[in-house]
């Protein structure tokens, strides 16, 4: 096995275990992999992410849903607005340079650190 592919397989387990252990951060993680490590067009693998990311989630909201109560009407009516909003951002990405994408991606990775450093208690 050539080290790009053991590479890849490292890789998609830390995704894969960020995704169900902390619910969230697994795209951030995948569209950082294939931009500066594999070299793709940022616009490219952030379609990618809208793939991958809600089918490796299945599993993990499955365990979740069984194990907490939850409002699952709620969930619905957020998730029918975060596909709409989702698409609508889709279409706004495809209008802005990768680098600004990769830049705004960056600002906002850094924010949600801070806030969660020294805001959240």
């Amino acid at each position: 096995m050539t080290n790009n592919k053991i590479m890849d397989i490292v890789a998609n387990i830390i995704i894969g275990l960020t995704n169900g252990i902390f619910s969230s951060g697994a795209g951030q993680i995948l569209l950082l992999y294939y931009i500066y490590f594999k070299k793709y067009d940022s616009k490219d693998v952030r379609n990618l992410s809208l793939v991958i990311m809600p089918l490796i989630s299945i599993p993990s909201m499955i365990y979740y849903f069984s194990k907490i109560e939850i409002n699952k009407k709620e969930i619905f009516i957020l998730c029918i607005i975060s596909i709409i909003f989702g698409t609508l951002g889709n279409t706004i990405m495809k209008k802005i340079n990768s680098n600004i994408l990769n830049l705004i991606s960056g600002i906002i990775l850094v924010t949600i650190t801070i806030v969660n450093i020294w805001c959240i208690k």
